[in-house]
C-alpha cells in the first residue's frame, strides 16, 4: 500500500508541474520503476477524480497550437503523438477540429512573414518548403501558393 501511495504523490507531483497524458504519466512512472500494477491503478484512480482526461488534454493543445503556433495537420499530428495520445483519439479530434479551412488560415498567418510575391517561382517554392516542414497538408500549400 505505501508502494501506491508512493506512486500517487509522484503522479501528482507530475500534474501539478503541468498538464500530461495517462500515456506521458505511464512513461514517468514506468522510468521510476513502479510496477505495472501499481502504475495501472494510479492511474485508474487518476481517472476517476478527472484529474487526467486524454480527450479533453488533446481538445485544449489542439486548440492552443491553433491559436498561438504555426502548426499545419501534420504538424499539430506529431505533436499530439509525441504527447504519448492514442492514435484513434488523435485521428478524431484532428477530424472534428481542424478542418481544411482553419488550417488555410494558419498558414495565410505564418506566409505572411515571408512576403512572396505572385510572379517569383524561386520564392513560391521557398515558402512551400516552409509549409512543408511546418506539417502542412499539400492540398493547403497548394491552395495557398499556386
Amino acid at each position: 500500500m505505501e508502494e501506491n501511495q508512493k506512486a500517487y504523490d509522484y503522479a501528482m507531483f507530475l500534474l501539478n508541474l503541468r498538464l500530461r497524458t495517462e500515456g506521458e504519466l505511464r512513461e514517468k512512472m514506468r522510468s521510476k520503476k513502479y510496477e505495472s500494477g501499481v502504475v495501472d491503478e494510479v492511474i485508474k484512480r487518476l481517472k476517476d477524480l478527472h484529474y487526467i482526461d486524454d480527450q479533453r488534454f488533446a481538445e485544449v493543445y489542439l486548440e492552443n497550437l491553433k491559436k498561438y503556433k504555426s502548426w499545419g495537420f501534420y504538424g499539430i499530428k506529431k505533436k499530439l503523438m509525441e504527447k504519448r495520445l492514442p492514435m484513434p483519439l488523435i485521428e478524431s479530434v484532428l477530424s472534428e477540429g481542424f478542418s481544411e479551412e482553419e488550417e488555410l488560415e494558419v498558414a495565410k498567418k505564418f506566409i505572411k512573414k515571408y512576403e512572396v510575391r505572385s510572379k517569383n517561382q524561386d520564392e513560391k517554392a521557398k515558402a512551400a518548403r516552409k509549409l512543408a516542414a511546418k506539417g502542412f497538408r499539400g492540398s493547403v500549400v497548394g491552395k495557398m501558393l499556386f
